[in-house]
């Protein structure tokens, strides 16, 4: 049975979706976005129900950072009719979006066609015996997983795909936080820091190669 999750802190509604969609499908449900977040890696839906207005995270947030993460559907449950945010949420990762007050009969036909897409195989990047997958994001080293942040599989997975190539410190804090350099430099070291760390372990050789002066490679 298809999973559903439902991050919407409106008991009246939470009930109502739970008893319209329980007969079809395996629900579940959160009142507030950090738990919202902590569901989304626990329980492994097949779709996500978004509410906006949350308490301790807000909608826009809990998208972005289930994004770090999963590429699972999201349809945004909104009673903000704002078409420049929609467009906003959509550009950040929501797949779908109703506006309240809704029909359960269309919010079920938005579910089914979610539910409809191709799955899209992961891509699998390599580079000696590390391995990085895109789907489950998942790192392994030498059959060893390793947990990293969102940030941290961002850069990984930047150096990865183009082993060899030297980046800027500039280029690889622009690409992965999307906002200018300016000021970022303890930002980005910290993560790099860490990223070695985790990466480098059991006397194994290192990967992440400072080219001085000019950036950072990945290179054996």
């Amino acid at each position: 049975m298809k999973k559903v999750l439902i991050i919407e802190d409106n008991q009246s509604l939470d009930d109502l979706l739970m008893t319209a969609l329980q007969p079809h499908y395996d629900v579940q449900y959160v009142r507030d976005g950090a738990a919202g977040i902590n569901t989304a890696r626990n329980f492994g839906p097949d779709v996500i129900l978004l509410d906006l207005m949350l308490p301790i995270l807000s909608g826009d947030s809990v998208l972005k950072t289930i994004r770090q993460f999963s590429l699972v559907p999201i349809i945004v449950l909104t009673a903000v009719q704002d078409k420049e945010r929609t467009v906003k949420l959509l550009q950040s990762g929501a797949n779908d979006y109703v506006t309240k007050p809704f029909d359960l009969d269309e919010l079920r036909a938005r579910i089914e066609v979610q539910l409809r897409q191709p799955e899209v195989s992961p891509v699998i990047h390599t580079f000696a015996d590390i391995s990085l997958n895109t789907d489950t994001y998942e790192v392994t080293r030498a059959n060893h997983n390793i947990t990293l942040s969102g940030k941290e599989f961002a850069i990984l997975k930047l150096l990865i795909a183009h082993p060899h190539q030297v980046f800027s410190k500039a280029d690889i804090y622009e690409t992965i936080w999307n906002e200018p350099y300016i000021g970022a430099e303890n930002t980005l070291a910290v993560h790099l820091s860490n990223l070695r760390k985790k990466i480098n372990f059991a006397e194994l050789p290192e990967y992440i190669e400072t080219v001085w002066g000019i950036g950072i490679r990945l290179s054996n």
